[in-house]
């Protein structure tokens, strides 16, 4: 399959045939502008520990399934299989909250922000994306699921590693207001110099 991350336009195969037109799409909840502005000022204070590919404000949210490149013919049954998932699930309160990284906060290599309140709500919905979503090709992720923000991958640290230094990491500490979570979005990504660039195709009501 071809390398649709750096595409500016719909990626395409040429066969012989007709073309195959790939998206790279994945499911989210989006978080509400203040929520997302709190978040910055999160990766803000860690750009003192690490030097890292900090996620843009427009860009923060709450992945529930990556679905990777897919046929842009299949786009419309997807679509149609979010929506009734959504329709299946009703709409709960969340809450944010530590600062956590992927393996650990000693040497992550990706910075996170936890969700507390509404978890067991999230992974119900990470769960039900995961199975429906199977019969369009899209494989099961082997790792555990764990519902996050992701805000930073990590390219390095900002100062040498002190004791002092995961002493003042573990002192940073975040919890969000309670949010609404009322919709689930079908959202393409195209990586560019400047960064990705994420299109909503679709938003999902939770009933």
């Amino acid at each position: 399959l071809p390398d649709c991350r750096q595409a500016s336009q719909p990626c395409v195969l040429h066969p012989q045939e007709d073309p195959l037109i790939f998206m790279r799409l994945f499911v989210a909840i989006e978080l509400p502008e203040d929520i997302r502005g709190e978040l910055v000022a999160v990766e803000e204070k860690l750009e003192n520990f690490f030097k890292a590919r900090w996620v843009a404000k427009d860009n923060i949210h709450l992945t529930l399934k990556f679905l990777g490149d897919v046929e842009e013919k299949m786009l419309e049954d997807i679509k149609k299989t979010v929506s009734e998932i959504s329709q299946k699930n009703h709409g709960f309160d969340l809450t944010l909250k530590d600062i956590g990284g992927f393996p650990d906060l000693k040497r992550p290599r990706v910075l996170w922000i936890g969700v507390e309140q509404g978890k067991k709500n999230t992974m119900r919905l990470m769960e039900q994306l995961e199975k429906e979503l199977t019969k369009f090709g899209i494989k099961p992720e082997k790792r555990e699921k764990s519902p996050h923000i992701t805000i930073g991958r990590v390219k390095g640290l900002a100062q040498r590693d002190t004791e002092k230094r995961q002493e003042d990491i573990h002192k940073l500490t975040y919890k969000s207001r309670v949010f609404r979570a009322d919709a689930v979005s079908l959202i393409q990504s195209v990586l560019t110099p400047s960064g990705a660039v994420y299109t909503v195709l679709g938003r999902y009501a939770l009933q």
